[in-house]
């Protein structure tokens, strides 16, 4: 599964895979195993690739704080939704996110339509069953995310509006 991270003031796109308490990164190709288990101090046994150190970790809602031979690090996970609305200058309320894993079966809008609330703006199949994304409000379409076919993932955005102008 594809995760988005912030660590410091950089971004990182990485696939994380899990096996008995070991993870495998893939970042840009590169492979890595990973793994934490409790040291009985309260800490925990971070191995990297075969190497090991101790360190602290706290989790604070997205934040994972990892301090680590004197250094603090912040690793923050990126939820999709935030992706897409901040390219697009958007808010979380202008995009349509997809409540589970599935697959695309029908696009019914494309960028620049003027819909209406209730309007099925595209049919996405989730675990057998078919689910119809209605528009939530009266609006303009800006983006299609996903194309017919398509598969996505949990949260990922579907469709995103135009920001509505206040009067």
């Amino acid at each position: 599964m594809q995760h988005t991270f912030k660590f410091n003031d950089d971004v990182y796109t990485l696939w994380l895979g899990g096996n008995a308490g070991r993870y495998t990164l893939d970042i840009g190709g590169s492979q890595h195993v990973v793994a934490a288990t409790p040291d009985g101090d309260g800490g925990q046994r971070l191995i990297l690739d075969g190497a090991a150190a101790d360190a602290l970790i706290a989790v604070d809602g997205n934040t994972l704080h990892v301090h680590l031979d004197g250094q603090h690090y912040e690793l923050r996970y990126l939820e999709p939704i935030d992706l897409y609305a901040g390219d697009h200058g958007t808010s979380a309320e202008d995009t349509a996110v997809a409540p589970m894993p599935g697959v695309v079966i029908a696009v019914h809008v494309a960028p620049g339509a003027q819909v209406t609330r209730g309007d099925t703006l595209m049919v996405i199949e989730s675990m057998k069953l078919e689910t119809a994304i209605k528009a939530w409000r009266d609006g303009t379409v800006e983006t299609v995310h996903v194309s017919e076919g398509r598969t996505f993932e949990r949260s990922a955005a579907l469709v995103t509006f135009a920001p509505e102008t206040k009067s």
